[in-house]
């Protein structure tokens, strides 16, 4: 099941929407039971599929924002993970649908680090990292106990620049940019750390789900001008964004994935305007499967 969530990144006057698909999972065994609702980079295989394109905040990327419950516990969780690990800055608060949740003090999540790399300085400028499966273009963080190779700063986010061997590889300062020119081997215990996400989260009793609504529903489309969305009791009204996933196909001039804004709303349809104001969408064509809409909700991030 999907949604998604429209995220409004607040980064001082700098401010974006930013459509994410959301996924939904619920659990239950014979201690606990929940369900969890997200946005998410790929990082939780429970939400696997509501994969997004990165959105930044104030020059870090968003890799996933989730509010889950676990009922017998009568506790939620709201958080969001963003790319790094003892990287700032550091978000203090996430507001959905007017409801303020401040976060803690970040945590490691869902990244994996080891000891025992070691640098080849220039030359070679390799990192040696056994059995490393990175990629190019995927982030990587290192730190050595006793002090950095020269060119080279802890803690701050590097991506592969080329993959030499499955046990080496080298390192520049932006995705694609050139191979980092490092002198020095470090000291002490070396660390690496492998696509690393840090964790803000905002920890309360079992309250009413900011996700609600995000809950996807099945809906009818006439192919007609304008086209006519049909969905029971949708209580959907105008001026809201939604968009629309399918088993099949959609009926041509209306497009999956895509942010429409719902005008006409009755109690039991509506029509779909390309922008706020804008006129109806016409339908034409075939169209087959099971269509799925999914309304888009906005956060701020701050």
């Amino acid at each position: 099941m999907s949604g998604v969530l429209g995220i409004l990144l607040g980064s001082g006057s700098d401010e974006r929407q930013i459509d994410l698909p959301i996924s939904y999972y619920s659990f239950a065994n014979k201690y606990s039971a929940g369900e969890q609702y997200g946005a998410d980079g790929g990082y939780f295989t429970s939400l696997s599929g509501g994969n997004f394109t990165p959105a930044t905040w104030q020059g870090r990327t968003i890799r996933a924002v989730i509010h889950d419950y676990d009922f017998y516990a009568a506790t939620s969780r709201t958080l969001i993970g963003l790319d790094g690990y003892n990287a700032a800055p550091q978000p203090s608060r996430l507001r959905i649908n007017g409801t303020i949740f401040n976060l803690s003090a970040g945590s490691i999540a869902w990244a994996t680090f080891v000891t025992g790399i070691s640098f080849s300085p220039s030359p070679t400028n390799n990192i040696n990292w056994t059995s490393h499966g990175l990629a190019v273009g995927d982030p990587v963080q290192f730190y050595c106990s006793g002090g950095m190779p020269t060119g080279i700063t802890a803690f701050t986010m590097y991506f592969v620049q080329s993959v030499v061997s499955s046990s080496a590889f080298k390192i520049a300062a932006t995705p694609g940019g050139a191979a980092i020119i490092f002198t020095g081997s470090g000291s002490g215990t070396r660390y690496g750390y492998k696509d690393p996400i840090t964790a803000f989260e905002a920890y309360g009793a079992l309250s009413g789900n900011p996700f609600a609504s995000l809950l996807p529903r099945s809906v009818v489309i006439t192919v007609a001008s304008p086209a006519t969305v049909t969905a029971a009791g949708h209580g959907l009204t105008n001026g809201k964004k939604v968009q629309f996933v399918t088993s099949g196909a959609l009926p041509s001039g209306i497009l999956a994935n895509t942010t429409y804004f719902v005008i006409n709303a009755s109690t039991d349809t509506f029509n779909i305007a390309p922008s706020q104001g804008g006129a109806a969408i016409a339908a034409s064509g075939g169209q087959s499967g099971t269509h799925t809409l999914r309304e888009v909700v906005s956060v701020t991030v701050s």
